[in-house]
């Protein structure tokens, strides 16, 4: 297994971090594995990217503790190479906030000659590692990650990511519940705007009948009660037209 001794942020990973801390959002990209040496007098800090990269791990975890730490991890397996190789150097990048810088290697380890050796892909030896990096954000809270959709997921995960689902689809039954009592609703209002328009009709034909009575030159008997004569009527005030069997004032 290999030891990893000679670790560090870089110095672009710190200016990555100096803006998490100031707001800004910190993305993980992806973890690379490399067999190269640190040449003398270089140092972790003083890195832009692997010595010598070997493979490239989807990050496929990605945890926030409370003691201003993250976890980043992913799964390697030798599949992923058509080379054996000595895993000697450990590589976490990020995005800089800045688009014009892009890319850069976050923070980075080596552990020299303590290397461990990966067989080639097709070979007796099937490796498979979880590989986890924990790398300091300080005060930094807005944190994520680039996670592929196929990437490999931890029961861990899993459970999280079942948890989710499971309050997304409450989420969406509510919601499903809301739209039928709003068509319920609508339908209710449809009905009640179709027998408000019925009674509108004929109360507008009663209210012209009875404009007409009132306003409105009398030409014709507006009312359905007729007066054919005057048997058993005493006429106290107005006319008797007997032409249009009518009272008249």
């Amino acid at each position: 297994m290999a030891a990893f001794i000679n670790n560090d942020i870089t110095a672009a990973g710190l200016i990555v971090l100096a803006k998490g801390a100031a707001g800004q959002k910190i993305t993980y990209t992806k973890i690379v594995l490399g067999d190269g040496y640190l040449e003398e007098g270089q140092t972790p800090r003083s890195l832009t990217g692997v010595v010598s990269p070997k493979a490239v791990i989807d990050i496929t975890k990605l945890k926030v503790n409370t003691d201003g730490t993250v976890a980043v991890g992913g799964i390697f397996t030798n599949d992923q190479t058509s080379d054996g190789f000595f895993y000697r150097e450990l590589g976490l990048y990020a995005e800089d906030p800045d688009p014009a810088v892009g890319e850069v290697l976050y923070c980075y380890g080596n552990c020299g000659d303590l290397a461990e050796w990966i067989p080639p892909t097709g070979g007796a030896t099937i490796v498979e590692k979880t590989i986890d990096i924990v790398t300091a954000i300080g005060t930094a809270t807005n944190v994520t990650a680039y996670i592929p959709a196929d990437a490999y997921a931890t029961k861990e995960d899993y459970e999280t990511y079942k948890a989710i689902a499971l309050a997304a689809q409450a989420i969406a039954n509510e919601a499903i519940e809301i739209a039928r009592q709003a068509v319920q609703t609508a339908n209710e209002a449809k009905q009640a705007t179709i027998d408000l328009n019925k009674a509108v009709t004929q109360n507008t034909s009663k209210i012209q009948t009875l404009w007409d009575a009132v306003f409105s030159e009398i030409t014709s008997n507006p009312f359905q009660i007729t007066f054919v004569d005057l048997s058993g009527i005493t006429l106290s005030s107005g006319i008797w037209n007997a032409t249009l069997q009518r009272l008249e004032c």
